[in-house]
């Protein structure tokens, strides 16, 4: 336990906190966002593990509503990059978001429709809100359909006045205001008076969480980065890791045995 990462954690979870992403942290990828689903005792992982450190969230590009449905209301839930957030069962969405639904319905009619112009069997536009994401990943030809649909991003976004971002297999459309998983940590690491923060995440919208923890080392914290590897993990990620695990079963396990470590908050 000397040397251990994980000691402050263990030794004082009163005041610490881990942060998660969603898909291809606590979920395995799928071809449509709408099949995912926790792995097996991801929940129960998450709950167990909120009965003993101060603060457990899981901050991710997907809608809260979905997220709270798959894992209920005993964690903080960050829905689109901390545009959305749940408290006491509900969705709430940012005062800072909340002035560009009306607008974002609109670039998300408009992309409907000129996706489906396009006929590429396998894209499809999630809707998120007050963020969409047009997704290439279940389509036959991936590159051809990825330059043709950051195109019409691209246009999207400059006609708006809106913001386009790459994404895995996506393009993703949100409003002119940052949104960012690293401003949740942040914030909620500063917020909670957290000494030690982790951040467990596989993709390249990560790399800003990763920024966070290097912040808030920099404020005197204890830090631990995780990466999620997978054929899709940029190689950034995984050098920057201080533990690299092989996909959500290997998240799962880890979480139950960290949970294990420490005794129930009295």
């Amino acid at each position: 336990m000397e040397n251990d990462p994980l000691r402050p954690f263990v030794e004082d979870p009163e005041s610490s906190g881990l942060f998660f992403d969603f898909d291809g942290v606590l979920s395995d990828i799928v071809e449509k966002p709408s099949d995912a689903r926790p792995a097996e005792r991801a929940r129960e992982a998450l709950d167990a593990l909120a009965d003993r450190f101060k603060l457990v969230a899981v901050v991710s590009g997907r809608g809260a509503g979905e997220l709270l449905t798959w894992l209920g209301d005993g964690i903080e839930i960050w829905g689109i990059h901390g545009a959305q957030r749940t408290f006491k069962g509900e969705v709430l969405l940012s005062e800072r978001a909340e002035p560009y639904s009306e607008l974002m319905e609109r670039v998300r009619t408009d992309a409907e429709q000129r996706v489906a112009e396009l006929g590429i069997e396998g894209a499809l536009v999630e809707d998120k809100g007050v963020m969409f994401t047009i997704h290439y990943r279940a389509t036959r030809d991936r590159s051809e359909a990825k330059s043709v649909l950051e195109t019409i991003a691209e246009e999207l976004a400059a006609g708006y006045g809106v913001v386009a971002s790459p994404q895995k297999m996506a393009i993703e459309l949100r409003p002119p205001v940052e949104f960012a998983k690293s401003q949740v940590i942040l914030q909620r690491a500063r917020e909670a008076t957290l000494t030690a923060v982790a951040f467990i995440g596989d993709d390249v919208v990560d790399l800003p969480g990763f920024d966070a923890l290097d912040t808030l080392e920099n404020e005197g914290l204890t830090t631990f980065k995780v990466a999620v590897d997978s054929d899709e993990t940029p190689p950034e990620l995984l050098r920057r890791a201080d533990l690299i695990l092989a996909g959500p079963a290997a998240v799962v396990t880890w979480m139950e045995t960290l949970a294990s470590s420490v005794p129930l908050r009295g």
